[in-house]
């Protein structure tokens, strides 16, 4: 399956969102053909994965009209689409059609993001296929000199597991 990924941010930010978007894109190209198209300057590459970037230095109408142009560009070679939430990803999705047999599933990772909302959430989230809000928590930390936390390491793979399965369950759905 071909899968794009459109998010507000990715890494080098460091924020709960941009974190996601990464692991997410790992995650999936193990099995998908996967794109990401992010608002970044210099996005940490993933083996596998390819990375549209979309200038944050740009002034911010400029910047949106990027996103939309790419994302109309790269939706023609898609089977699902992967939005994660936040203003900068809703506005463009809102005003550009794509096909309806491309599934569009928004992930709540930007919580802070999702609490401001506002009418261009609730516009975008009215056309989105499905809307997960339970995500996985971020990787347990790894100290030099303390014991390895196998336990949170643990419970945060079998956390990811049951998310790419409802994502995978998801896929299956609304396509």
């Amino acid at each position: 399956m071909r899968i794009l990924i459109v998010t507000p941010l990715y890494p080098p930010e460091v924020a709960d969102a941009a974190v996601y978007a990464k692991e997410l894109a790992l995650r999936l190209s193990k099995n998908h053909k996967v794109t990401v198209i992010a608002y970044t300057h210099l996005p940490e590459e993933v083996r596998g994965v390819s990375i549209i970037t979309i200038d944050k230095r740009k002034q911010r109408f400029a910047r949106l009209r990027a996103f939309r142009k790419a994302f109309i560009h790269a939706v023609k070679n898609t089977d699902a689409v992967l939005a994660i939430n936040g203003a900068s990803v809703e506005l463009p999705l809102l005003f550009t059609f794509f096909p309806r047999s491309v599934p569009l599933i928004f992930c709540i990772a930007d919580v802070a993001a999702h609490l401001r909302g506002g009418l261009i959430e609730h516009l975008s989230f009215a056309r989105a296929d499905a809307i997960v809000r339970e995500l996985p928590p971020r990787c347990p930390e790894i100290l030099p000199f303390e014991p390895r936390p196998t336990e949170a390491l643990t419970a945060y793979e079998a956390s990811w597991t049951a998310h790419l399965r409802t994502l995978e369950l998801l896929f299956s759905h609304v396509s």
